[in-house]
């Protein structure tokens, strides 16, 4: 699976453009257009990036500290370019946003019609015609058992959604959630969070959530016989560990909930809409959910939105009476852009038949990666299903890299796959993602419209880093020297033999420290 670096050469640039420029947005008038573009044209090759000092300057500070430090200056289907020209395969997405791929020129195309068009929008009074288009075929594909879709901004949103109606329909205040989920960064979704990790700060969280273990159908039992659990919610494959839930246990969750009088929700917010095989996973594992939210790809990644599937019975309990309209309204939830991207980006999917494209190519990825498993000790296993695959790291029997991996773990206990991952991105130009907090592994969320050359291209480099690790060139000199210092602190007392290794990888001799330069 070794290859050559010139496979990741820049293409030549296309004849036909696909940015916004082409699209019906040009006719909005050159005065206000080129106003912005060169506004924005100035500041993607300015030095000055004022995001870094005032919006997120300290996760900022963790990707430079990797020397991640690339900036983006363009990006197109799987591919985005940064400001010298480099091509970097994005089998990240923005976090599973783009399923079909970045600026897709069939959504610009959209969102330029509707906003040409003049139509109300956020009218309140008025029902909302391109919402119920986005509806009528999410109910489609969802299942029979939906009949109603209540749309949200973003997925943490249509978790409170989903939990709000459960404590109203139900009249009881527990929530029952899946060891290792995430569900969203409000309140409620941290509440129901499987890390404590990022509950921390969060505290008081709310006092009625409780983790059950995946699997574990005898707990599941014991908890809902108490007979004050309003939901139980879960991910089919969970977006932090990759974990695919056992489609057994969800099967028999949904009779226990059933028969104790519990809402069942599905949080699809990134397993829905094809990425893992089906158009929802809930559907091909055979469950019957009372609530589905989904988000993420259906912005298509233009505009966000999240849509939650709600059967009859919830509904009408909900939105008993006359004066309960009112129960539920989100201002900007419904709006024009948003229905129109999510509309656009499910004709897209269906078009790629996205559902087959994930399956056939997640299926391939899954061989390599698991051949590369046979090969490579440090690989533990592999998890997830379709586009959502997840690689999990162990120690290997190699002394050299044993050595290595054990100061590594002594800063962090996911240090060696951060390494992978900092390897992959500066030599390999790939953008993966590291998953849950704490975890030793790495995930990746390719696009429908990856190239059979892509897929070859990432297991290629993944194995060229690999290979790397075991030989002279170990996982150390990948991470930013803080990570390394940490563990040398860590280690340094307890097991002074492992400093002069550290210090050789490090660069460091005697008591002087040397600069390292990435990649070295």
């Amino acid at each position: 699976m070794m290859h050559d670096d010139d496979s990741n050469d820049v293409p030549s640039t296309p004849e036909e453009d696909t940015t916004l420029e082409t699209g019906p947005l040009s006719d909005l008038g050159d005065e206000g257009d080129s106003a912005i573009r060169d506004r924005i044209e100035d500041v993607l090759t300015s030095s000055d990036h004022k995001a870094k000092r005032h919006v997120h300057p300290r996760l900022m500070k963790m990707f430079e500290v990797a020397g991640m430090t690339a900036s983006f200056v363009r990006a197109e289907g799987q591919y985005l370019w940064d400001d010298e020209g480099n091509r970097f395969l994005d089998f990240l997405g923005g976090g599973g946003v783009y399923l079909m791929g970045r600026n897709h020129p069939q959504i610009h195309r959209a969102l330029g019609d509707v906003l040409t068009m003049n139509l109300p929008n956020l009218t309140v009074v008025n029902a909302s015609v391109l919402s119920g288009l986005v509806a009528e075929r999410l109910l489609e594909i969802g299942g029979p058992q939906f009949s109603k879709v209540v749309f949200a901004n973003s997925g943490t949103e249509c978790t409170e959604v989903a939990l709000r109606f459960a404590r109203n329909v139900t009249g009881r205040r527990r929530f029952l959630y899946l060891e290792g989920a995430f569900h969203g960064r409000t309140y409620a979704a941290m509440s129901c969070c499987g890390f404590d990790q990022l509950r921390a700060g969060i505290d008081p969280a709310l006092p009625t959530c409780t983790p059950v273990q995946p699997g574990n159908i005898a707990q599941l039992r014991r908890e809902l016989r108490m007979g004050d659990v309003a939901a139980f919610i879960f991910e089919p494959v969970q977006g932090m560990t990759g974990q695919r839930v056992d489609p057994g246990y969800l099967r028999e969750a949904e009779t226990l909930c059933k028969e104790h009088g519990t809402i069942l929700v599905a949080d699809e917010v990134q397993t829905g809409l094809g990425r893992t095989g089906a158009w929802f996973a809930t559907r091909e594992m055979g469950v019957r959910p009372d609530m589905l939210t989904t988000s993420k790809a259906l912005s298509g990644g233009a505009v966000p939105v999240g849509a939650v599937l709600v059967d009859e019975t919830i509904y009408d309990k909900v939105f008993s009476g006359f004066s309960t309209g009112l129960n539920h309204f989100s201002t900007f939830a419904e709006n024009n852009l948003a229905m129109t991207a999510a509309l656009t980006t499910l004709e897209v999917l269906e078009e790629l038949d996205a559902p087959a494209q994930a399956k056939e190519k997640g299926d391939y990825l899954l061989e390599g990666l698991l051949d590369l498993a046979d090969k490579y000790d440090c690989i533990d296993h592999v998890a997830g299903r379709g586009l959502m695959l997840t690689v999990y790291f162990k120690e290997s029997a190699s002394p050299t890299l044993m050595a290595q991996q054990k100061l590594l773990s002594a800063a962090d206990s996911g240090a060696f796959a951060a390494a992978v991952h900092v390897d992959l991105y500066k030599k390999q130009r790939i953008l993966a993602q590291i998953p849950g907090p704490g975890l030793n592994a790495i995930k990746i969320l390719p696009p429908v419209v990856a190239s059979q050359e892509d897929l070859d291209y990432f297991l290629g480099s993944l194995e060229d880093t690999l290979a790397g690790f075991y030989g002279r060139q170990g996982p150390i000199a990948s991470l930013g020297r803080g990570v390394v210092e940490t563990a040398a602190k860590a280690v340094g007392g307890v097991v002074p033999q492992a400093m002069p290794p550290l210090q050789r990888a490090l660069g460091i001799s005697g008591g002087e420290k040397k600069t390292v330069k990435p990649g070295n």
